[in-house]
């Protein structure tokens, strides 16, 4: 599990989105190229038109003329995350905190850049530092849910996650992180509501079929549990696993000639993807 950085331009972004408006800016900087701002406003535009060797150039030219623009260094630590200079990011971003400490969103980018380096204690800090200037900002409260999943503290990942899923309902992400807490909590009542919530809402996805066939099959259910099964097939006729799992559930049911035509077709499967050089599980 890890959790992604999103790059998010407001009021920079809205006059900057364009490549007229590059031009623009380069224009005037010709004229007047120790204009600070305006170099930071271009690395925005670059960052809106994907241009990141462009926006660090431009980050950097601003921090040169102002080495303490805040907006500048936050902008170039998120851009650093993207680009998983981690240990540079977190030097921008704290840096960028120290000048405006009231600036959430750069807390939760040093929060992800932490996360990224393995250093949970510190991404635990930052972001609660995020959350405690917006409490509903969603990036800080879902990365915060998955730093706690990551550090196995299974009762604060399901308290986080779940307030993130009320912030923004039916993340897939999120939720997967949530069921994730409720297994390793042994909930399984909640857990077994929450697939199958997620199999109707993300119908294209085996996995969820798969664990409910798991969950009801073991729970006793056997014939509710292959009907499950099937049906992850169904969704996904060249799964591996899927095919795996069939074979044996039927087998255990004694049903030996549908098992061994699911086991056939697993080990076509299986022989297919060994030709392809592809690395199987286990």
């Amino acid at each position: 599990m890890n959790i992604k950085y999103n790059i998010t331009v407001k009021e920079t972004l809205a006059m900057s989105d364009t490549e007229k408006d590059v031009q623009r800016l380069i224009e005037d900087l010709g004229v007047n190229p120790k204009d600070s701002q305006k170099w930071h406003t271009l690395g925005v535009a670059y960052l809106s038109l994907n241009e990141a060797e462009k926006a660090e150039d431009a980050f950097q030219k601003c921090l040169k003329l102002d080495k303490n623009n805040a907006f500048a260094h936050g902008d170039l630590g998120g851009l650093y995350i993207l680009r998983g200079k981690n240990k540079k990011a977190i030097k921008h971003l704290e840096k960028s905190v120290k000048l405006e400490p009231g600036k959430f969103e750069y807390w939760s980018a040093l929060g992800v850049a932490y996360f990224q380096r393995g250093s949970y204690d510190d991404a635990v800090e930052a972001f609660h530092h995020c959350l405690s200037i917006n409490p509903a900002y969603y990036d800080a409260v879902v990365s915060l849910g998955m730093t706690y999943s990551k550090m196995q503290l299974w009762e604060k990942a399901l308290e986080t996650l779940t307030r993130a899923e009320k912030i923004s309902p039916n993340s897939y992400h999120a939720l997967k992180a949530i069921a994730k807490s409720l297994r390793h909590l042994n909930r399984t009542e909640e857990l077994e509501q929450l697939y199958h919530r997620m199999h109707m809402m993300f119908p294209k996805d085996p996995s969820f079929a798969m664990y409910l066939g798991q969950m009801t099959f073991d729970s006793g259910k056997t014939e509710e549990g292959l009907k499950y099964y099937r049906k992850a097939i169904e969704i996904d006729s060249e799964s591996l696993i899927g095919w795996k799992i069939l074979s044996e559930a039927l087998g255990k049911l004694g049903r030996k000639e549908e098992a061994q035509k699911a086991h056939e077709k697993y080990k076509e499967i299986e022989d297919k993807l060994k030709r392809a050089n592809v690395r199987l599980f286990g």
